[in-house]
């Protein structure tokens, strides 16, 4: 895959491509047309990003975003007018105060949308993400699903927040919020193995942030070596 370097405030156009994004900037439009696929794998110490992602008619967009996050203030707004297809997977480590917002707009018909959030918190770090679907009136055969989970591996307090502003009876919107700490049973049944705790935290840890992400082989070797771990 390509890598595309963003390093100044942007509206670009992405036709039937797959790229590597390195996001430099603080705003960002991106217009999607046709199949597209871009992920991003970093460390950023401070990331202040308001990032929106208009999806033409006809189109897809599968979006793997990996960040291990110290300070984090961003807004994702997603854009969707008819026949399309949205898959945004962020998985992230939250170092320090870490706020994410997501806005999923919804105009048209015949639309699927798959906003699938992994939070890990250590360190000083919490996260407070919240997710909002806005559906206009008068729309049909759309199919909506959020998930934000948070995985807590330090005392901080983290919060969920999934909005559901639904204007149409005629389609589908789920969501799911959840916070919590590796089950004792986990850690039971991999001690049971011969697993220190240390180990099997961070085997537990990078499955919850792996699994969140898109299938990709290439893709999952990558953060494996970036943070880590088998």
């Amino acid at each position: 895959m390509n890598k595309l370097v963003i390093d100044k405030e942007n509206n670009i156009d992405i036709k039937d491509n797959a790229l590597i994004l390195d996001i430099k900037t603080s705003n960002l439009t991106i217009n999607c047309q046709g199949k597209v696929l871009l992920q991003e794998i970093q460390t950023k110490d401070e990331e202040n990003l308001h990032l929106t992602l208009n999806i033409l008619p006809h189109s897809s967009l599968i979006y793997n975003r990996f960040i291990i996050h110290n300070l984090m203030n961003n807004h994702i707004i997603i854009n969707q007018h008819q026949d399309s297809y949205v898959n945004f997977n962020y998985s992230l480590i939250a170092n320090d105060e870490c706020n994410l917002k997501f806005d999923c707009n919804l105009t048209g018909d015949n639309n699927e949308t798959e906003i699938k959030v992994a939070a890990v918190t250590e360190n000083k770090g919490r996260a407070v993400i919240e997710s909002t679907a806005d559906t206009k009136p008068k729309i049909k055969e759309n199919n909506l699903i959020e998930s934000i989970k948070v995985l807590v591996l330090n005392n901080e307090e983290s919060v969920c927040i999934p909005n559901l502003l639904v204007a149409s009876n005629e389609i589908e919107v789920n969501h799911a919020a959840t916070i919590s700490s590796i089950p004792k049973d986990y850690l039971f049944y991999l001690n049971s193995k011969g697993i220190s705790d240390e180990a099997a935290t961070k085997l537990i840890k990078n499955g919850y942030l792996l699994s969140n992400l898109a299938k990709n082989k290439e893709l999952n070797n990558q953060i494996k070596e970036f943070i880590g771990g088998e």
